[in-house]
């Protein structure tokens, strides 16, 4: 009687102990999150003048549009002048023309890069990216140079994405210039733009790195290599959070990951409960500045979401995330057939 008494009260005490575990896990993960979206931006940490007084300068990659172009607005709004990075300069050239009447007190620059091009990136390419200006290699040292005489704070490396359709390929299928180009363009361009620019930054500290990442560096199947790449941007941005700890530097490294957002190049949707605009995530991510919180889910929607899947068991994870795939593979496709 002992040994049956025994025997049901000892699971059901493991049980009980273990959903009570799981209900405080939840209820700290849930107020660990209000608690980080809650808080106000410290961005105005980073809009000082330099010690000649020269005004405070933020770069942002990828600004032709998008998410890009949302930070250079608000930046723009909180004190800075802004320098545009883009590979299309007539398009960026028209960008600052409507940036100067919308900020006429602001000043803007414009660099042109193709990021696809990261020297040896290019060394398997042929001339086929019209969307390019040329193939040439990206010159750092020429990037370096053409911002040395500004009091340089903040720095985005926004840039980044997939090829053009087709978007959702298997590995075995993507060829090799392709992987080598979207490599260039998610990791090493942000990687050796960082490299030239960072000794400003540190002079001019303190200051604010932001690497933009996606909420799909976890590995999505049919985005390998942008999963990758984006994954190794989050690993570099730790990196280089400790490494400015060690050596003292007042310069803040913040990874920002992204869920989906409207208004940004191929999705147009009206903006919905857990899909922001661009200005919606943009004034977000930035509220993240000045906290030193490492790497941070950008808003605060798609936290949410993380914080769901990460609450349900490893094996339904997979399956959610592989049917989702194959949905977008599947309307892809259709896309492709009815244009």
């Amino acid at each position: 009687m002992a040994a049956d008494i025994a025997h049901v009260f000892v699971p059901s005490t493991l049980l009980s102990a273990i959903g009570f575990l799981t209900t405080i896990s939840i209820a700290i993960k849930t107020a660990l999150l209000f608690r980080t979206y809650a808080c106000s931006s410290k961005l105005s940490r980073y809009a000082h003048i330099s010690r000649d007084g020269g005004p405070p300068w933020a770069m942002v990659t990828g600004a032709s549009d998008g998410i890009g172009r949302a930070f250079v607005q608000e930046l723009a709004s909180n004190g800075f002048n802004a320098v545009l990075h883009g590979r299309n300069h007539e398009k960026l050239s028209q960008i600052v023309l409507e940036l100067q009447d919308s900020f006429p007190e602001r000043s803007f620059k414009v660099i042109v890069a193709d990021a696809n091009n990261v020297a040896c990136a290019n060394c398997l390419k042929t001339p086929r990216n019209e969307n390019s200006s040329n193939t040439a290699p990206v010159d750092f040292a020429a990037i370096k140079k053409a911002l040395d005489g500004i009091n340089l704070t903040v720095l985005i490396n926004n840039v980044g994405g997939t090829p053009a359709v087709p978007v959702f390929v298997p590995l075995k299928d993507k060829a090799e210039v392709w992987i080598t180009e979207n490599v260039s363009l998610n990791a090493l361009f942000p990687l050796h733009l960082t490299r030239a620019l960072l000794p400003s930054l540190i002079k001019n500290a303190p200051a604010l790195l932001i690497n933009v990442s996606s909420m799909a560096d976890q590995g999505l199947p049919l985005l390998s290599t942008y999963s990758a790449s984006k994954q190794f941007l989050m690993t570099l941005t730790n990196a280089l959070r400790l490494e400015m700890a060690m050596e003292g530097s007042d310069v803040e490294v913040l990874g920002i990951r992204v869920g989906r957002v409207t208004n940004v190049a191929g999705y147009k949707e009206p903006p919905s409960f857990f899909v922001p605009d661009t200005k919606t995530f943009v004034t977000a991510a930035l509220a993240h500045a000045g906290h030193g919180r490492g790497i941070v889910v950008g808003y605060w929607a798609h936290a949410l979401q993380y914080l769901m899947v990460s609450l349900m068991p490893p094996w339904v994870a997979d399956k959610i995330r592989m049917s989702v795939m194959r949905q977008n593979e599947e309307w892809e496709l259709k896309t492709k057939k009815e244009a």
